[in-house]
């Protein structure tokens, strides 16, 4: 009685957790009826799955003919069905996507169960389970799809319904505000949700293109397992191992010889311009490398006595990992708003309808008896501005403006950023599976450009941003007799921002102490 209790409470235990992975629903599921050649159902049929990971998953049919597999991992399947009296069936190419259940549908003929009839069509294409609306990249549409930033959110924008104004960071699905999408990687949240209402087609933890195996995007009627994250679900699921050794390597490389000068550039750097009258170009060499590779996990064969030392792992436990590096000297156009010199040394100049007028504003301070000399602080940034500004860019003047110049430079920077992808699978048994995932990225601290942190002027303070970024995920699939299934699943995702390191109450010396606005564009 002890005992019954005690499977029950743990039962009733993983059930209760499960219930706090069902938002982070990462699987699939396959269902079915089984007839035979006269279109009566087959009660007490023997369905059996099995994936290319080694998975494999077996039930029986109801009374009605029907059967259905929870909690599948995304993948390609094959489902045989047997039974008494009747010729085993074995349907091939079973695609499972995440978050759409997949109907495979068997009509069993009579005769020898010896023998066997195959179907290679896999499931239905019309889905009839789900009233969920959505759309599943895979495959051969990731990996060849010319993504410049190898990130997979990107891919996104290239479906129907998703709008791009500007740069991708921006983009929205369905005319929805941000606020209501809910983008996950293996189950875990990897948003911002800090900013989530205004920021939201953005992740903190990036997925890339070669550890990605699918995405789906559902963008109506999101299912139970979607619970009420968001209306638009983009859920994606890394690779897996499987019983073969894959593997892959790339380098991708931009570089400034082979660039154009922006237009803005050959407008406003006009005075900078090479013997061949060509204007200076950004700064641009971009070096993004890495590999990937995945297979059986070779393990010791403890207690196995005269057996080989190691298991191949075949069947049994898979990895897979993903490393890259994005490297990316950078610069960026800046125009900042100056004082000409002679409105530096108090003329000022008007503009009226016989022409450009001058007055010295210390002289006719002087001559009624006001303070006639500068601010000796205002007048060290100032003098500090002109001394950097000449010969780091150039000035050009500003239209019906005679006292202001637009000071143009371009500061230089660099991104580093590292990528890395594991995860494991292991078939414990034949009704128990486990998989962790975790994705580990560092962005090296770099020149904030993002967030206008760059010099104010040439040889003025800056300031950089990096983070560290990471997620973690652990799930337990577990069979229970012929009924009961379930997944528990753990997710976290963790890191750290840093802005503006080592910022001090040196960087404003130069201004007396004071805020005098040099945050800004305009002196």
């Amino acid at each position: 009685m002890k005992q019954i209790l005690g499977n029950l409470t743990v039962i009733l235990a993983m059930l209760f957790i499960g219930q706090f992975a069902v938002e982070a629903q990462t699987t699939g599921s396959i269902a079915g009826t089984v007839i035979d050649q006269n279109g009566a159902v087959v009660p007490n049929a023997t369905v059996t799955v099995t994936g290319e990971g080694g998975q494999e998953f077996t039930v029986t049919t109801s009374e009605n003919g029907t059967y259905r597999i929870p909690a599948v991992a995304n993948g390609i399947y094959t489902v045989s069905v047997t039974s008494t009296g009747f010729k085993k069936s074995i349907v091939s190419n079973v695609k499972v996507d995440v978050g759409s259940p997949t109907t495979v549908d068997s009509t069993l003929e009579v005769g020898d169960v010896a023998q066997t009839v195959e179907i290679t069509s896999g499931g239905e294409v019309l889905q009839t389970q789900t009233a969920t609306v959505g759309t599943t990249i895979t495959g051969r549409q990731i990996t060849e799809t010319p993504i410049a930033s190898r990130d997979a959110l990107d891919l996104v924008g290239l479906l129907p319904g998703t709008a791009t104004v500007g740069r991708p960071r921006s983009a929205s699905i369905n005319g929805l505000p941000k606020g209501s999408l809910s983008i996950t990687i293996d189950g875990v949240d990897v948003q911002d949700n800090l900013l989530r209402s205004s920021d939201g087609y953005f992740t903190y933890v990036r997925p890339r293109i070669d550890a990605i195996d699918e995405v789906t995007v559902s963008t109506a009627n999101p299912g139970a397992e979607s619970s009420g994250d968001g209306a638009v679900q983009i859920k994606f699921v890394t690779k897996r191992g499987t019983n073969d050794y894959r593997g892959g390597l790339f380098w991708q490389h931009r570089n400034t010889d082979l660039n154009a000068a922006y237009w803005y550039n050959n407008r406003d750097l006009a005075l900078l311009r090479d013997a061949n009258g060509k204007a200076p170009r950004n700064k641009i060499i971009l070096n993004q490398y890495g590999g990937r590779f995945g297979g059986p996990l070779p393990f010791l064969n403890f207690g196995d006595r005269g057996g080989p030392v190691f298991n191949s792992g075949k069947d049994k436990a898979f990895f897979f990992f993903n490393y890259e590096q994005f490297r990316q000297p950078e610069s960026q156009s800046r125009t900042r708003t100056v004082l000409t010199p002679e409105a530096q040394a108090g003329n000022f100049s008007y503009i009226t309808s016989s022409g450009v007028q001058t007055r010295n504003l210390f002289t006719i301070a002087a001559a009624n008896n006001r303070l006639s000399t500068p601010d000796p602080t205002i007048s060290a940034l100032l003098t500090r501005i002109r001394t950097a500004a000449t010969g780091a860019g150039t000035f050009t003047p500003i239209t019906n403006n005679p006292n202001r110049q637009n000071f143009n430079f371009t500061p230089a920077g660099g991104q580093v950023r590292k990528f890395l992808a594991l995860r494991f699978d292991f078939n414990l048994t034949k009704n128990h599976s486990l998989e962790f995932v975790t994705n580990r990225q560092k962005f090296v601290p770099s020149k904030d450009f993002l967030n206008a942190q760059e010099e104010r002027f040439p040889g003025f303070p800056s300031y950089t941003q990096g983070s560290d970024r990471n997620s973690y995920a652990a799930a337990v699939r577990s069979t229970f007799g012929n009924n009961i299934v379930n997944e528990a699943r753990y997710a976290v995702s963790t890191g750290f921002s840093s802005f503006s390191p080592g910022i001090s109450p040196d960087d404003f010396g130069f201004q007396g102490g004071f805020d005098l606005s040099i945050g800004g564009s305009t002196v």
